[in-house]
């Protein structure tokens, strides 16, 4: 999984990410096919107010708006990387025992 950490910031600065607080979540799905794909796997970025599809992975070009009904379309395929970013910031911090902190967004059952 730590292979994907360089291809994730690059993505997030291709989409001009607008995280205002670090206690905001992201969620990273990643389909186990995914790992054995190559570094060019498509990926759908999820944010507030907008959703960005780079179909030929982080550093494949220029992300691409898409349409309610492109949006749709994709629910098909299982071959996408999806981040998608929390619109609220995380009421609830956690330390950790190495020193680093987890934000928690959903307190309660999973």
């Amino acid at each position: 999984m730590r292979r994907w950490m360089i291809p994730l910031f690059a993505l997030l600065t291709a989409c001009d990410a607008r995280l205002e607080s670090l206690a905001q979540t992201v969620h990273v799905f990643v389909p186990e096919a995914v790992e054995t794909s190559g570094p060019r796997v498509p990926v759908l970025y999820l944010e507030k107010d907008r959703a960005l599809f780079l179909p030929h992975g982080a550093g494949g070009g220029r992300p691409v708006e898409l349409r309610p009904s492109e949006l749709a379309a994709l629910r098909e395929r299982s071959d996408i990387v999806i981040i998608a970013v929390d619109s609220e910031p995380s009421p609830h911090a956690e330390r950790l025992p190495d020193g680093r902190t987890r934000y928690v967004t959903h307190l309660g059952g999973s």
